[in-house]
C-alpha cells in the first residue's frame, strides 16, 4: 500500500474556485494618507508609502501560503477603483499597484455598496470573503457610520458572508484620541463583529526604524488571521497528516439547556464508516474544504513516501462511497472524491450541520452501524429493499398531500422544474397551476439558500418565451415573460412574497 505523495498532489487543480476564501485588500487614497508618519524625521515616509509596502507583503504572504486563494486589489477615496480583479497571479496583483492614485475624502458607504456588487457578481451570496483594508484609520467617518445604519436595518452591512479587518497606519493611542477607534469598532459591530481593527504603529525604538515596525505587525496580524489549518486524518491504524483549505471556522450550536456551544475542528479527526453516495444523497451543509497531504521535510523523495490519503482519495471515487469522520463531539462531516473534470478529482471534506440527526433520513449517527450486526430478521431482507432512509413514526409519510419541499435526491429537483415548464407550455389555460408550482419551488430555493435555481428557472422560462409555436395564445408569451421577470426581481424579497399572475384583458378582445 505504498501510494504516494505525488500522485495525490497532481490531482488537485490550480484551478478549483469553488474551494476558496477570497481575499479583497482595499488601500485607503484619500487625502489623508498623504500626510507624513512621523514629522521630525529627516527622510519624509508618508502613510500612503507605507500602506504600499503593506499590500506587497501580503500579497506575498498569502500567494506562498494559499495558493488556490483568488484575491482582488482596490483603492477606495469618494469612489472604488479595481486595480486587479479575483486572479492568482501574485506579479499582476503586484503591477496593479503601480496604478495607485491621490484620490479625495473617503467615503466608507460608497466603499460598501461597490463591494456588495463586485462579491456578489463574482461569488454569489453565498460565498465568505476576507477584506483587508489599509487606512490610516479616518476611512470611516460620523455621517457615513450614520447613513449606514439608517440604510439598512440587517445585522451585516455586506449582502456575503465578509470578516473585515482595518490595518491602520498609526498608534492606539492616536486612533483613541481622533475617535477613528470608535467608529471602527462600531462597523465591526455592525457586521456582527467579524473582524479586527490593528494599529501597525507601535512606541518608536530606534534599532527597529519604521519599516521593520510595520513588517511586524503585519506578519503578527497574518499568522493570526491567516493561517493554514492542519490536522491528522485516522482510520483504525492508518493515518495521515493533512492541510484542510480554506480553513474550517468554528460553529456554533444551542444546546439542550439552551445555552449556545462552540464547536471547533479537533486537531486530529476519525473515520467512523463508510457509506454508499446513494445512502448519503444530497445533504444540507455548512462549507466544503480541500483536503490535501502534507509532505514532510524530512523526506528526500516524495514520490517513495506512501500516504493513507492517497489510499482512501482512490477507493473512495473507485468504490463510489463517502467516508463519515468526527470532526468533534457531536459534529461530523462526510469526506468524498469530487471531479471537476473528466481527468481531475479531489478529495472534498464537506461539513455537516452540528448534531447527531442533521442527516434525517440516516438517524441517529450514535446508532449506525455495520449492516452485518443487524438481526437475522431484518439482514435477511431482499436486496430491494433499501437500508436507508431509517423507518420512524415521526417520519412516516400520511395519507395527504405534504406540502413540503424535500430535494434529497436529484430527481426531485428535476421533477418540480419539469412540471412547471410543462404547466408553461399550456398558458393561459393552466395559469393557477402554473403560478402555484412556481411560488412553491421559490420558497423552497430561498429556505435552501439556492438562489442560483431562481436565475436558472427564469432563464429556462425566457427560453421557452421564444419557443413558442406561431398558434400559441398571446397571453402564453407576456405571463411567461412576466414570470421569468418577477422571479430575478423577487429574489431578495421574503418567502411571504407571492409572485401573481399579469393581469391582462385578452378575455375581453375578439377578432373582427
Amino acid at each position: 500500500m505504498r501510494v504516494c505523495f505525488s500522485s495525490l498532489l497532481r490531482e488537485f487543480p490550480e484551478s478549483c474556485a469553488k474551494f476558496t476564501m477570497p481575499v479583497i485588500v482595499a488601500v485607503d487614497t484619500s487625502l489623508s494618507m498623504w500626510r507624513n508618519v512621523f514629522e521630525g524625521e529627516e527622510k519624509k515616509t508618508t502613510r500612503f508609502d507605507i500602506a504600499e509596502e503593506c499590500t506587497n507583503q501580503i500579497l506575498d504572504n498569502v500567494t506562498s501560503k494559499f495558493k488556490l486563494e483568488s484575491m482582488a486589489v482596490l483603492s477606495c477615496s469618494s469612489s472604488v477603483t479595481v486595480l486587479s480583479d479575483f486572479t492568482r497571479d501574485c506579479s499582476m496583483l503586484k503591477n496593479s499597484l503601480k496604478a495607485l492614485k491621490i484620490g479625495d475624502k473617503a467615503d466608507f458607504r460608497e466603499f460598501v455598496n461597490y463591494l456588495n456588487h463586485f462579491v456578489v457578481k463574482t461569488w454569489g451570496r453565498m460565498q465568505s470573503c476576507t477584506v483587508i483594508v489599509i487606512t490610516d484609520g479616518g476611512i470611516v467617518s460620523v455621517e457615513s457610520l450614520d447613513a449606514l445604519k439608517n440604510a439598512t436595518t440587517k445585522n451585516s452591512l455586506f449582502e456575503f458572508p465578509c470578516n473585515i479587518h482595518f490595518l491602520c497606519i498609526e498608534t492606539l493611542q492616536t486612533l483613541k484620541l481622533s475617535g477613528s477607534h470608535y467608529l471602527l469598532h462600531e462597523i465591526l459591530k455592525k457586521n456582527e463583529d467579524l473582524g479586527s481593527v490593528v494599529p501597525l504603529l507601535e512606541a518608536k525604538t530606534p534599532e527597529m526604524g519604521l519599516p521593520g515596525m510595520v513588517a511586524i505587525s503585519i506578519d503578527k496580524f497574518l499568522n493570526n488571521t491567516l493561517k493554514t489549518f492542519e490536522t491528522t486524518l485516522s482510520c483504525g491504524n492508518l493515518s495521515s497528516r493533512i492541510s484542510i483549505f480554506p480553513s474550517p471556522k468554528a460553529q456554533k450550536s444551542i444546546n439542550s439547556s439552551l445555552e449556545t456551544e462552540v464547536f471547533t475542528v479537533e486537531d486530529k479527526i476519525t473515520i467512523v464508516g463508510f457509506l454508499n453516495i446513494s445512502d448519503i444523497r444530497n445533504p444540507p451543509v455548512l462549507s466544503r474544504h480541500l483536503l490535501l497531504p502534507i509532505t514532510s521535510t524530512d523526506v528526500e523523495d516524495i514520490s517513495t513516501h506512501p500516504s493513507f490519503s492517497v489510499v482512501l482519495h482512490g477507493s473512495l471515487k473507485m468504490e463510489s462511497k463517502v467516508a463519515l469522520v468526527k470532526l468533534a463531539t457531536e459534529w461530523f462531516g462526510i469526506i468524498y472524491s469530487w471531479a471537476d473534470s473528466k481527468t481531475k478529482s479531489n478529495l472534498v471534506l464537506s461539513i455537516l450541520p452540528v448534531g447527531l440527526n442533521c442527516i434525517p433520513w440516516l438517524g441517529n449517527f450514535n446508532q449506525l452501524a455495520p449492516a452485518s450486526m443487524l438481526p437475522e430478521s431484518l439482514s435477511s431482507k431482499k436486496p430491494s429493499i433499501p437500508s436507508f432512509p431509517v423507518q420512524s413514526k415521526r417520519f412516516m409519510k400520511r395519507s395527504y398531500s405534504q406540502p413540503t419541499v424535500a430535494w434529497t435526491r436529484a430527481t426531485g429537483l428535476q421533477t418540480d422544474v419539469q412540471k412547471i415548464l410543462r404547466s408553461a407550455k399550456k398558458l393561459p389555460e393552466k395559469s393557477h397551476v402554473f403560478y402555484k408550482d412556481l411560488n412553491r419551488l421559490r420558497r423552497a430555493a430561498l429556505s435552501f439558500g439556492f438562489h442560483d435555481l431562481l436565475d436558472g428557472i427564469s432563464a429556462l422560462l425566457e427560453r421557452e418565451c421564444t419557443l413558442l409555436p406561431g398558434t400559441a395564445h398571446p397571453e402564453a408569451t407576456l405571463q411567461l415573460s412576466h414570470a421569468a421577470r418577477e422571479l430575478k426581481s423577487t429574489i431578495n424579497k421574503g418567502h411571504e412574497h407571492t409572485i401573481e399572475p399579469l393581469k391582462t384583458d385578452f378575455k375581453f378582445q375578439g377578432l373582427k
